[in-house]
């Protein structure tokens, strides 16, 4: 039996622009236990994901300016958004990862997010959009109401579960 490792790789910081336990948006000890979560999570979300011994997501955070500038980019809107997604393993819209399973990028801006999520506190804001970005890498839409309803099911299932393995690591 073949054992999945996931890995959250996280972009280091700019020059001089130290992320600290107190400034990054989660404590750098919950990175593992993130990767725990999602590693139980994917086989249940996409199958065939079992099969891979790696796989890898990348993890950013940006300032609003910067989000807004990629939002801009990829989406034509000129203004910052909580998350967006960039899956890599997409081949016509279709789940085709080749090799290593790179999942894709996750962009979060922790400020837009915890505006756009002002009841929740900012840990479990960043929760949720992390929630909502990993489904997008598996393809899971909310294109539809009835995708909406199952994606927004399981996006509250999988932000208590990376909220809990925060928690635990502080």
């Amino acid at each position: 039996m073949l054992l999945m490792k996931l890995r959250i790789k996280t972009d280091t910081p700019e020059e001089g622009d130290l992320l600290t336990a107190s400034t990054a948006p989660f404590p750098p000890a919950a990175i593992c236990k993130l990767e725990g979560v999602f590693e139980e999570e994917l086989p249940l979300l996409r199958q065939g994901a079992e099969s891979y011994a790696e796989v890898e997501i990348s993890l950013s955070f940006l300032d609003p300016s910067e989000m807004a500038e990629v939002n801009k980019q990829h989406r034509g809107l000129d203004e910052p958004t909580d998350v967006l997604t960039f899956p890599l393993w997409e081949e016509e819209e279709h789940f085709a990862p080749i090799g290593l399973l790179l999942l894709g990028d996750i962009v979060i801006c922790p400020a837009e997010a915890e505006r756009e999520h002002a009841p929740m506190g900012r840990v479990e804001a960043l929760c949720l959009v992390l929630a909502h970005g990993f489904l997008h890498l598996l393809g899971w839409d909310h294109d539809t109401p009835e995708k909406e309803q199952a994606m927004w099911d399981r996006q509250e299932l999988l932000k208590s579960k990376l909220l809990g393995a925060v928690e635990e690591a502080s």
